[in-house]
């Protein structure tokens, strides 16, 4: 009877949050961004990177004081990313991902590689997307010019020191929250032209909100732990073979790292 009261609590206090965060999706952040921070950019190009990143940074912000007051969720950390140009490389649990990601990175604004899906059609999301300039990937077999194009632009702007990559290159959430094979081709293209330090995230916690679906079913009160690595330097050769190898690297740093959070060491 305790427990079924239990789960009925989380319940109630995850459908509370979702609720939440879809007004403020449709209301904040769709309206907004139309009507305030487009014009804003249209007015004041050259600060663009500034609009986008307290942008960012708010929407962060209160997603997660949503999570916390709402839903009850907790976020530990250990480790911290300086306020610097860099390259942020995070494995995917859940929906939260993103803006606990955005959360963590002080530096210039962020950019995300974002499925193509979430381009369009999604209410305040889709337009975050194209107001922030995330390339957008059909993650097909093979890479459209477009698509190449958009990864290759955004590394340049992180190796000018105007943006910060933040990337998941699993690709997907993983199912049983472990750190997924990586997916070559975006780092790949970061490391051929981006020369800045790579830090790595790792998140435990919040396997059980893969979905919006899952999370309804309760993800309140709950512990997110999270481990900050680096700095490492990229691989001083920028070809496919180094870049893989390094990607390996981190791959096994990062599986570490989370069997360390989940042994409770982190």
């Amino acid at each position: 009877m305790k427990q079924g009261r239990g789960q009925l609590t989380r319940r109630l206090r995850s459908s509370a949050f979702l609720a939440c965060f879809g007004a403020y999706a449709l209301v904040v952040m769709e309206l907004g961004h139309r009507f305030v921070i487009a014009p804003a950019i249209r007015l004041f190009p050259a600060k663009r990177n500034a609009i986008v990143r307290a942008l960012l940074r708010m929407h962060a912000h209160v997603t997660l004081g949503m999570a916390r007051v709402l839903a009850g969720v907790r976020v530990h950390v250990r480790g911290t990313i300086p306020a610097e140009s860099c390259v942020v490389v995070m494995n995917h649990q859940s929906v939260l991902d993103i803006p606990l990601g955005v959360w963590l990175i002080p530096g210039p604004q962020v950019v995300i590689p974002t499925r193509a899906r979430y381009g369009r059609g999604i209410p305040g999301i889709s337009t975050l997307v194209r107001l922030s300039e995330f390339p957008t990937v059909a993650q097909g077999r093979t890479m459209t010019r477009e698509e190449l194009e958009g990864l290759t632009t955004a590394a340049q702007h992180v190796a000018r020191g105007d943006r910060t990559l933040l990337i998941f290159p699993e690709g997907h959430r993983t199912r049983d929250g472990g750190i997924g094979r990586f997916m070559r081709s975006g780092l790949r293209i970061t490391f051929a032209h981006a020369r800045k330090p790579v830090y790595c995230v790792v998140a435990d916690g919040m396997m059980h909100a893969r979905t919006t679906t899952d999370a309804l079913a309760g993800f309140a009160n709950t512990d997110v732990r999270v481990t900050i690595l680096g700095p490492f330097a990229p691989p001083a050769d920028p070809t496919p073979a180094a870049v893989d190898e390094f990607g390996d690297q981190l791959h096994a740093r990062m599986t570490e790292a989370l069997a360390d959070l989940r042994a409770g060491h982190g």
